[in-house]
């Protein structure tokens, strides 16, 4: 049997990698997809452009290998897609003698290699094996997350165990020496705002500053001062100058969190300021030069808000040049338990509870639970189970809902108007506290608009001081 070529001194591991190889001759796929196991390393197959679209739609391939020459296509076509729409994914083109040309071109286009057929075996495995290496050998700074690390490799899993955040790891690592626009997509909770701060730490802004901006909560009639600045005497109540927040990202990065929620008109002038990279103060004439790093966010689906006009085109498209889709914690219940134990350890040290972890009736609690607010509602979940723990370990029951602990008889035997009241009211509590009192992304989470959660949140009497 044909031996592994890595070393056995210094072994590699793949185990959240994924390769993609693209050939219509099956004797050839078959052949490579064997040698690679062999070699340890996740594979799979295409035998044309459309099955290997399909595949890349999972969000799991790292490393691409194709032919250059398909039955519906060819790998430039197929280099064009992933560039487009799964940027930082290598390219590896394998091509007969008289094509060299053509592979050459796509490898000046951005392509990671090429290879001539009909090539060796062992030589085929080394180039893959040193593509491979490059995704695990950046290191990242992690300090903001863990104080005890500070450099993790993109795929070692501070972010999580699954496959999808080690992509989302090894993505920012490639992201290490660019400048280029970032957008990126998830639903609320599922750690939108820790990403952004990954990629600034991890970039030639680390020095500079994070400038984090809710456009959700910024009032309507102030967004644009908030976000460019004012001069003294641009409208009622500007007594002073006042500095936004795009300035004060200068030579740093800002994040806009919900963009989704800029007005249209605002949008404009944001996209001018992206453009021309300057802004003009509220009622200024002099124009500010920027250098700054732009990262958006959104729990929106920008591509419909694009088709029904309450987004502009152009706006996304310079948003959308990197972007980032971060999966909801139900689709990665991998993640569920070691973000758990991570979670109880730093609220066990946050609070000094002599709190060692979860108990076996807690870790299966937590594997059943949906999480609607993703890992937010997770990390709220164990801090208020951590403070209230009596034990050695959270239990099940310190997972329970405090209204569950209090529940006394009176309240088992409420009529069935009075139990979806106060079933509504939990809901809509539950909600507020999992956006941080946000009320447009508290009605998003609910599906009711921002009007009819103001109604009921005055109809149940529920504020935040409560």
């Amino acid at each position: 049997m044909k031996q592994p070529i890595s070393s056995a001194a210094d072994p590699q591991d793949y185990s959240g990698l994924c390769v993609l190889i693209v050939e219509d001759d099956e004797i050839i796929r078959l052949s490579l997809e064997d040698r690679l196991r062999l070699e340890g390393i996740p594979v799979r197959s295409a035998q044309d452009v459309a099955e290997a679209s399909q595949q890349l739609q999972k969000g799991d391939v790292d490393l691409v290998i194709s032919d250059i020459r398909l039955p519906d296509g060819s790998g430039a076509d197929l280099f064009d897609d992933i560039s487009q729409h799964y940027p930082g994914t290598p390219v590896i083109l394998m091509t007969a003698y008289g094509e060299i040309t053509d592979a050459v071109n796509l490898v000046k286009a951005g392509a990671a290699d090429y290879l001539t057929k009909p090539f060796k075996m062992d030589d085929f495995v080394e180039k893959i094996h040193r593509h491979l290496s490059r995704l695990n050998d950046t290191y990242l700074s992690a300090g903001f997350l863990r104080s005890d690390d500070e450099s993790f490799r993109p795929g070692s899993g501070v972010l999580g165990r699954s496959s999808s955040m080690r992509r989302i790891e090894r993505l920012v690592g490639r992201l290490s020496d660019a400048d280029s626009s970032v957008l990126i997509s998830g639903e609320s909770g599922v750690g939108k705002e820790v990403v952004a701060t990954l990629i600034h730490h991890n970039s030639p802004r680390v020095s500079g500053p994070l400038i984090t901006v809710n456009c959700a909560a910024l009032p309507p009639n102030l967004i644009e001062s908030e976000l460019f600045g004012h001069e003294k005497g641009a409208f009622t109540g500007a007594t002073n100058r006042r500095i936004g927040r795009f300035e004060q990202a200068q030579k740093g990065t800002i994040f806009l969190d919900e963009i989704a929620e800029i007005p249209t008109e605002i949008q404009v002038k944001l996209l001018r300021v992206i453009q021309e990279r300057e802004i003009e103060r509220v009622g200024g004439e002099k124009s500010i030069p920027l250098d700054v790093r732009i990262i958006a966010a959104t729990q929106v689906d920008l591509d419909e808000a694009v088709k029904v006009g309450t987004f502009r085109t152009d706006l996304y498209w310079r948003l959308n040049v990197i972007r980032i889709h971060i999966p909801s914690l139900r689709d990665r219940q991998e993640d569920v338990l070691y973000l758990s134990r991570l979670f109880v350890e730093e609220q066990a040290l946050k609070f000094g509870v002599p709190v060692n972890g979860l108990s076996a009736d807690a870790e299966a609690r937590l594997m059943s639970m949906t999480f609607p607010g993703n890992v937010r509602e997770l990390k709220n979940i164990l801090e208020r189970a951590v403070v209230l723990c009596d034990g050695p370990r959270v239990t099940e029951h310190d997972l329970l809902p405090l209204d569950d602990d209090l529940m006394d008889d009176a309240a088992k035997h409420n009529t069935l108007k009075e139990s979806i009241a106060s079933a509504e009211r939990q809901a809509i509590f539950h909600a507020l506290v999992e956006s941080g009192w946000v009320i447009g992304e508290a009605a998003q989470l609910l599906g009711i608009s921002r009007k009819n959660l103001w109604e009921k949140m005055k109809r149940y009497g529920i504020e935040k001081e409560n």
